[in-house]
């Protein structure tokens, strides 16, 4: 990928007058100034990060049927950053190309015809067996030039051979005479209709629904869907913490592990299971959330964080495993999370489900003996 060409108060506070409560105004210096937006941010961004962005973006169109997307830019990409590949065959059958321009300055024809050439000219020499059916340009500012032509193939084919012939000297000492010539023969054959500019305003709304774009843009998290009750009974997944909570109950009160309807019948110990098990289920729904709204990895770095918070605690001598429960949700719901993304959205009763996580995962025990 090419790299860029372009460009790249005081506080005072008012009199209070008799009967007012004083008012500390702020100057507009200080005051809070507009958001910077997603597409400001991208005009900052590095070539590098662009292409990472667009890389982003494709992941998210499913609807376009794509089995595999792949950044191939560099220095030898041969005319794509990022492709797309409609089969399991990849450039030896359909797919498309994403070329990523990250400039200060407008794209212009003269810019485009350059990779254009360039895409062409590799598939000519073999690097590539076919062209690819869509040849997208993605840039912060596609010049009205460039627009016009793109939205007349034919115009922009003429146009382009036209440029070429004039630079024939020029692109005969790039390329070689053979290599030129087989390119141009290409292109005379090749419908220019394959050749675009995406909409970034459309770009953007659709990574937004992308688990990237909070990371990228520290935009805010969606709202989490409202709390729902778990199912009356319960379900495989919860098999291990449920033995250990009927391990605690069993310690605690007498009650029969084996015998479910006794322990949901106990003044105590019933609704003590119910509000666990809501807890789990909460911490469940935040681990969906997680994976639909920011990057892989995030939610289980938030379970570590609350893992590396409580450990030490269960490592403590209680009277009973029900006062260690007790004790290592305590700390679970005082400790500091950090800097994950998840901290902004995580409410107390997730905390304690993620307890119940790390105990279905055998990292957490209760009742001593466990241990």
């Amino acid at each position: 990928m090419s790299s860029p060409d372009g460009s790249a108060e005081p506080l005072f506070s008012e009199v209070p007058k008799p009967s007012q409560v004083p008012v500390t105004v702020l100057s507009p210096m200080m005051a809070t100034g507009p958001a910077v937006t997603p597409k400001q941010i991208l005009a900052h961004h590095s070539p590098t990060q662009f292409e990472e962005f667009v890389y982003e973006w494709l992941l998210a169109l499913k609807e376009e049927g794509y089995v595999d997307v792949m950044q191939l830019g560099g220095a030898h990409d041969g005319g794509a950053d990022v492709a797309a590949f409609l089969t399991a065959h990849r450039t030896d059958d359909r797919w498309h190309c994403y070329q990523c321009k990250h400039y200060g300055k407008a794209l212009t024809p003269a810019i485009a015809y350059v990779e254009i050439l360039k895409i062409i000219a590799v598939v000519a020499g073999g690097k590539y067996h076919t062209l690819p059916e869509r040849y997208v340009f993605v840039a912060p500012r596609i010049g009205a030039s460039l627009t016009q032509l793109l939205a007349k193939p034919a115009e922009l084919k003429e146009s382009f051979l036209d440029w070429a012939a004039k630079g024939t000297d020029r692109l005969t000492t790039e390329y070689g005479a053979d290599p030129l010539g087989a390119a141009l023969e290409l292109a005379r054959q090749t419908d220019f209709a394959r050749f675009e500019a995406a909409n970034l305003d459309r770009i953007l709304e659709q990574h937004a629904t992308t688990p990237y774009h909070v990371r990228r843009f520290g935009t805010r998290l969606p709202d989490r869907e409202a709390r729902q009750a778990p199912p009356p009974e319960h379900t495989p997944v919860e098999t291990r913490y449920i033995q250990k909570l009927l391990d605690v109950y069993q310690e605690k009160w007498g009650c029969d592990p084996g015998a479910m309807g006794q322990v949901r019948a106990h003044s105590k110990a019933g609704p003590h299971l119910q509000h666990q098990r809501e807890a789990f289920y909460c911490a469940e729904q935040l681990r969906v959330f997680a994976r639909d709204s920011v990057p892989e990895g995030t939610f289980e770095s938030l379970q570590k964080n609350v893992y590396d918070g409580v450990v030490n605690v269960t490592w403590r001598d209680f009277a009973t495993g029900f006062d260690r429960l007790n004790s290592v949700q305590d700390a679970a719901r005082d400790m500091q999370l950090g800097t994950n993304v998840l901290v902004h959205v995580v409410e107390p009763i997730d905390r304690m489900g993620i307890c119940h996580q790390l105990a279905n995962d055998d990292r957490l025990a209760w009742v001593e003996e466990e241990t």
